[in-house]
């Protein structure tokens, strides 16, 4: 990282959309500094949000080292907590991470005489992320909706691309299978921190903070 990024990271740290930040900082680092990022940022979108993530990561260690100091405060209590963790003992990811996978649909949940068994759905990008913050949505089915329809490619025989008005009237059962095929296809690889407050005993989890992560004071 450079000035650059540094100077970008404190103008957008206070956007609640943390993708299009993380997504930009990708990109930035791809090119040299303070050249034109916009096709850098094209291709980082096309990433899936695991290869965004590892990127980050290793963009902080060749930054600013392996170790990662951050101040937390409790929600319970407001004591501040001050973890490190070192990132190189995140699980990044080795394998390439699949870019389609198809679901097994419950039988209950297709129509009487279904074409067609399964569903198929690529895997969700840094770019769907960054456009589903920037959507503003407020419940947690209205995001998954959203998600789900720019993600399946194939339902029951019938071809994509589908509407949010297709998937919201998919049976919940096989929304949910679509679902967590889709999440089983991914690494685990969370930046958030599990933290028991030493204070008041309480146990929390700490968000992934872009601006605390590149931004160590």
């Amino acid at each position: 990282m450079t000035g650059y990024e540094e100077e970008a990271v404190e103008a957008r740290q206070r956007d609640s959309n943390t993708a299009a930040l993380c997504n930009e900082i990708v990109a930035r680092c791809s090119v040299a500094p303070g050249a034109d990022f916009e096709a850098a940022y094209a291709r980082v979108r096309a990433l899936s949000t695991v290869e965004r993530d590892a990127a980050l990561v290793r963009i902080r260690q060749l930054s600013l080292g392996d170790v990662v100091h951050l101040q937390v405060a409790c929600p319970s209590c407001g004591h501040k907590n001050e973890i490190d963790f070192k990132l190189s003992e995140l699980p990044l990811p080795e394998a390439p991470v699949p870019t389609e996978v198809e679901v097994e649909l419950p039988a209950h949940a297709l129509p009487p005489e279904p074409a067609a068994r399964t569903a198929l759905a690529r895997t969700p990008t840094a770019g769907d992320q960054e456009d589903l913050l920037s959507a503003g949505l407020e419940s947690e089915s209205a995001r998954r909706t959203f998600l789900l329809a720019r993600v399946l490619v194939r339902y029951a025989g019938g071809e994509g691309p589908f509407d949010e008005a297709f998937v919201r009237a998919l049976p919940i059962a096989a929304r949910a299978a679509i679902e967590r095929a889709i999440e089983s296809a991914l690494p685990d690889l969370d930046l958030g921190m599990a933290v028991q407050c030493p204070a008041c005993g309480a146990g929390f989890e700490s968000p992934f903070d872009v601006a605390a992560f590149f931004l160590p004071r």
